[in-house]
């Protein structure tokens, strides 16, 4: 994982999609790190539990997927919104794994970027009282910077993410990747599961190319379902809800001088929800928000 840069240096490259601000939680979240200790200094997330020799329980209440679309750049205030929906998502009892996805055959393809999981507090009073006072302490100590450690890795893997964003690339197997996280949405253990894509959610593969002339098409979803059924790419997310955000952002095509050439008409917005609503469906998940480009509906 690369080290943060200063937000001065990542303000001087619109190319990072981060513009000219930084995201106020992205950066606290960083430097919350200072927090956690000698401790929590490798990669891993150790375990509370574990540390302090407490039944740790065994099932999360939740597991948040974040995968995000190198080939999407966003603006401020969907960096913004992003920052926000992040902040609501990582709370006790969550494990949580982050995706940067482009095109497998670009370098940009498919990773992991980082895991690991928020640990829920120990309420059960008769298991408190019968713990040593010493061992308590030092449990919710370790839940404190467990959480500020969490969100760093977090925050760090999504500026990653963020900043390799690029609108040159000219490819992006969107399907396949969703496919391929969806193995590991469907086989872990949590008794929600929530997965946020960061993307324009426009395929341009070898399946399919939602594009036309460098600009966004109006599909016709029932024939498009019907080239990944042919294509044999099959998915199962194990019930998971789906929030999509940045969805049919088009930068203009090279050499254009007016807004017109990036517009999207709804109907064909429209169209392109249509169609992952459908993949979803087929996919054992259920798509719970679609952001064209901003999220409006909340993540629960």
């Amino acid at each position: 994982m690369h080290a943060l840069k200063p937000c001065s240096d990542m303000a001087a490259s619109r190319a990072t999609g981060l513009g000219k601000r930084c995201v106020a939680w992205l950066a606290v979240a960083a430097a919350a790190a200072t927090l956690c200790g000698s401790a929590f200094a490798a990669q891993d997330m150790p375990s509370c539990y574990a540390a302090n020799q407490l039944a740790r329980p065994t099932a999360s209440e939740r597991a948040v997927f974040v995968m995000i679309d190198q080939t999407t750049v966003l603006d401020d205030k969907l960096v913004a919104e992003l920052g926000r929906h992040l902040q609501s998502l990582l709370r006790p009892g969550t494990t949580f794994r982050v995706y940067s996805f482009s095109a497998y055959a670009q370098g940009r393809y498919l990773q992991q970027l980082t895991a690991g999981m928020l640990e829920v507090p120990l309420t059960d009073q008769s298991i408190r009282d019968a713990t040593a006072v010493k061992t308590l302490k030092s449990f919710d100590a370790c839940l404190k910077s467990q959480y500020a450690y969490g969100t760093k890795l977090v925050a760090e893997s999504v500026r990653e993410a963020l900043q390799g964003t690029s609108e040159a690339l000219a490819r992006s197997d969107v399907l396949a990747s969703v496919a391929a996280v969806s193995q590991v949405v469907r086989d872990v253990a949590a008794q929600q599961k929530t997965v946020l894509i960061v993307s324009d959610m426009l395929e341009n593969s070898s399946i399919s190319s939602f594009y036309s002339q460098e600009r966004m098409r109006q599909i016709d979803a029932t024939q498009e379902l019907r080239k990944v059924e042919k294509a044999n790419l099959r998915a199962d997310f194990g019930g998971a809800s789906i929030y999509v955000m940045g969805a049919g952002i088009v930068p203009e095509p090279k050499g254009a001088r007016n807004a017109a050439a990036s517009y999207r008409s709804p109907q064909s917005v429209e169209a392109l929800r249509t169609f992952w609503d459908g993949f979803f469906e087929r996919s054992n998940a259920r798509l719970a928000g679609f952001g064209a480009p901003a999220l409006l509906t909340p993540i629960r």
